[in-house]
């Protein structure tokens, strides 16, 4: 029997028994894996003598028999292999500019805590020092000593505040950063039918 005749007898068995819809699913379904078995090495009244009576897999489809597997050979497929080898300096390169984008998106993302941090560490130091130090610009004055001291609480105090906002900060983008990978992972590995 050939491929047409097979489908033929296939879409008038399963009129019958299932939805219209269905039957143009099953069909196009049964037509592909003629295909893929011909592509296999099969010929044409081959691959239709492995899937097996019409009659029978309208019964399997409307749920009146159990479920049977129809075994297709896997082959090696060198052809592809050898492609996928020649295509790499085109594929590879786009892969590394993919991976190297989403780096470069979280390294721009944790750019802001990170100047944050290091401007409050920095203050803080600063305002330390000028404090400590402002006992020895009293030789130029007490307007200088008093200014100095005044600076360093300054500094100190923004510097204070720079750290805690940059923990405030962190936390907020530890939360961006991990919706945006679950973003970039989500539905791999589920197959979607």
């Amino acid at each position: 029997m050939d491929r047409i005749t097979f489908i033929n007898e296939l879409s008038q068995a399963l009129s019958y028994r299932v939805r219209p819809r269905e039957v143009h699913q099953l069909v196009e379904y049964y037509d592909e894996m003629i295909l893929d078995l011909m592509e296999d090495g099969l010929s044409e009244a081959e691959a239709v003598a492995k899937l097996g009576d019409p009659e029978v897999l309208a019964q399997e489809a409307a749920g009146e028999i159990p479920d049977f597997e129809v075994e297709v050979p896997k082959r090696f497929n060198w052809l592809f292999v050898l492609i996928a080898i020649l295509g790499f300096p085109l594929w590879g390169s786009l892969l590394l500019a993919a991976v190297l984008l989403i780096l470069s998106m979280y390294i721009v993302i944790w750019c802001v805590p990170f100047c944050t941090g290091v401007f409050g560490l920095s203050a803080t130091f600063a305002g330390l020092v000028s404090v400590v130090l402002s006992s020895f610009a009293l030789q130029d004055g007490l307007f200088v000593a008093i200014t100095q001291l005044g600076i360093g609480v300054l500094f100190f105090g923004l510097g204070i505040l720079s750290l805690v906002a940059t923990m405030k900060i962190s936390l907020y983008f530890v939360k961006i950063s991990r919706n945006v990978t679950r973003r970039l992972f989500r539905g791999r590995g589920r197959v979607h039918a």
